[in-house]
C-alpha cells in the first residue's frame, strides 16, 4: 500500500499578482551614480547650471579655456627653461674647456708638462661632459 503524499514545492507556485483594487503604490529608492572627468560637465548638466545661475554655462566654459591656456603657458615656460639650461651648460662647458686648455698651454710653457697633462686631460673632459649632460 503506497500512500500518495502530495507535496507542493513552494518555489514552483506562481507569483502572487497585485490586487487591482489595491491602489497604493510603493516607491523603491533608487541610487544613480554619474561620473565625468574634466573641467566641463556634460551638456545636460550645463543647462541645469544655467537654470540656477544665469550665464553659468558660459562662465564654466570660459574658466575651462583659461585653465587650458594657463597649462599650455606653463608647458611653454618649462620647455624654454630647459632649453636655456642646456644652452648655458654648453656655454659654460666651452668656457671651462678653453680656460683649461689655456692653463695647460701656460703650464707647458713654464716647463710643467705633468701639470699640463692633468689640466688638459681628464679634468677638462670630465668637466665638459658634466656641463653638457647637466649632471
Amino acid at each position: 500500500m503506497a500512500k500518495n503524499k502530495s507535496r507542493r514545492n513552494k518555489s514552483a507556485t506562481p507569483a502572487t499578482r497585485p490586487n487591482p483594487k489595491n491602489t497604493s503604490t510603493r516607491a523603491d529608492p533608487v541610487a544613480i551614480h554619474q561620473e565625468y572627468s574634466g573641467p566641463i560637465p556634460p551638456a545636460s548638466e550645463l543647462a541645469k547650471y544655467n537654470d540656477i545661475v544665469p550665464n553659468a554655462a558660459e562662465r564654466i566654459l570660459v574658466m575651462a579655456e583659461k585653465n587650458q591656456q594657463h597649462s599650455m603657458d606653463i608647458d611653454h615656460k618649462i620647455i624654454d627653461a630647459k632649453r636655456t639650461e642646456v644652452r648655458l651648460g654648453q656655454i659654460f662647458a666651452f668656457l671651462i674647456t678653453i680656460f683649461a686648455f689655456g692653463a695647460s698651454i701656460a703650464a707647458v710653457v713654464m716647463g710643467q708638462p705633468t701639470v699640463a697633462s692633468v689640466i688638459g686631460g681628464a679634468t677638462v673632459v670630465s668637466l665638459a661632459v658634466a656641463f653638457i649632460k647637466g649632471r
